[in-house]
């Protein structure tokens, strides 16, 4: 997920013209076996399209402020509105979002795209669109070719969805997980407590290989309240199993693990930035940590961390780090990122390690980037996805929703992880998703290098 700021809506004055896979951020949020889901959430006012929404949060620079990738999240089913589009409503919607791109894209040569060829190719198809679910694949069709794995168009279904998750609560017919799409499976990297998952006993690292007899991708798991579901569950080490559960409403809240580890070292993973009190729910989080002991060191796992919220990744910091520590840029110039405000517990002298891998993106990748750079952070594991861009939302007529990618991010030595992603200072191989959190050998290599920075006694 990249990082993300919500622009207010946008009551188009002048003609204006983001899977969750609905795309790359959707995607890159988790698969909500719920049914999928994404996260996301509002942080401060933002630039305006008209009005646009930020959902990211440090200062933007036309407005908005700041802060999902998707991640995780999940695919999101356009519905087509009860009252078609009209013709003059669909020529407008098309105006907003191509003159919103054309005014606050990133990249001002877009890409080597031609952003005004692509409006005329497009513009008769999208007239003529059969539905308003084919009008609306066109839109976001048409955004992609900008072909930088942020910029998005979603649907006002999907866009209503997207405002659902980002509160960090979840509310929906299924058995109560959170899960990541794998080639293979569905890596569940969430349990709500008291669900028909949960009662069944079914825990984090679990994989979903198939759902009522096939494989995972061609059946569903949502479906009415009170009807089965029959699911093949691996769990690392052990045999596959089938298990029948009955589906029902699930309210359920992504909230971050942490626990103590041998030597008093704290162990914490945060599964994604995109729950908008994310921030707040880390700091109690540690704070419960340091009441179990003072701790010798600290290990944040951000594995298949989507990113999120800019006044997350702000409040997460501010443990850690103070002062400048890099610069968001876009095309009028850049913004400093300054941490002002000290959070409690103050973790600035601990050893510190965090683990990523090619799933981390947006702002977790920040956030692993500015510890390592900042806070003399151990990084561990594989290269992040370097998608680090920041997109602004801007919610278009009739309900529908542009994502754009507005700015980019420097450390302060003037590094740029777009593209590059974080290059971890110990690269691990063995793929830890087949492991249990018991046996994880990223985090006993965590542990590792934390008792190795302790002095002797």
């Amino acid at each position: 997920m990249i990082g993300t700021i919500r622009l207010k809506k946008m009551s188009l004055v002048r003609s204006l013209t983001p899977v969750f896979f609905y795309g790359t951020m959707l995607a890159a949020l988790s698969l909500l076996v719920i049914g999928c889901a994404s996260q996301t959430v509002a942080s401060t006012p933002s630039p305006s399209a008209t009005s646009a929404v930020v959902l990211v949060l440090p200062t933007p620079v036309p407005s908005p402020l700041p802060t999902p990738t998707p991640s995780a999240v999940p695919t999101a089913t356009i519905i087509p509105s009860p009252t078609p589009l009209s013709l003059s409503l669909r020529q407008q919607i098309l105006a907003e979002v191509w003159t919103t791109v054309h005014e606050h894209y990133l990249y001002a040569d877009f890409r080597g795209l031609d952003w005004a060829a692509l409006r005329e190719e497009y513009t008769p198809w999208i007239e003529h669109a059969r539905s308003d679910e084919e009008f609306y694949h066109l839109l976001s069709e048409m955004v992609g070719r900008l072909d930088d794995n942020h910029s998005r168009v979603l649907a006002p279904s999907a866009a209503q969805r997207e405002d659902v998750l980002s509160s960090g609560r979840e509310e929906q017919v299924g058995i109560g997980v959170i899960a990541l799409p794998l080639p293979d499976s569905l890596l569940i990297q969430h349990v709500f407590p008291d669900s028909p998952a949960d009662r069944a006993g079914l825990q984090a690292r679990d994989r979903i290989v198939a759902i009522d007899g096939v494989f995972y991708t061609q059946a569903s798991i949502e479906g009415p309240a009170g009807s089965k579901v029959r699911i093949t569950v691996v769990r690392p080490g052990e045999e596959s199993r089938d298990m029948v559960l009955t589906r029902r409403v699930i309210e359920g809240r992504i909230t971050p693990e942490a626990y103590m580890l041998p030597g008093d070292v704290g162990y914490l993973a945060i599964t994604t930035l995109w729950v908008n009190d994310m921030a707040n729910l880390t700091t109690q989080a540690l704070t419960e940590l340091t009441r179990q002991a003072p701790l010798n060191g600290l290990i944040i796992d951000l594995r298949r961390n989507p990113g999120g919220w800019r006044d997350v990744l702000v409040g997460i910091l501010g443990h850690f780090v103070q002062g400048h520590v890099g610069d968001f840029f876009n095309r009028q110039g850049s913004i400093p990122l300054e941490i002002t405000t000290p959070i409690e517990p103050n973790l600035s002298d601990i050893p510190l390690v965090v683990l990523i891998d090619q799933g981390t993106a947006s702002y977790a990748e920040l956030l692993a980037a500015i510890l390592q750079s900042e806070a003399n952070a151990t990084v561990i594991g594989a290269p992040s996805a370097g998608n680090t861009e920041t997109i602004y939302s801007y919610d278009l007529t009739g309900g529908a929703r542009l994502w754009v990618a507005q700015e980019g991010f420097r450390l302060r030595d003037g590094s740029n992880l777009e593209g590059v992603g974080v290059q971890p200072d110990l690269l691990l191989s063995q793929d830890w998703i087949y492991y249990s959190e018991a046996d994880d050998p990223w985090i006993r290599e965590g542990l590792r290098s934390i008792n190795a920075q302790l002095p002797t006694k």
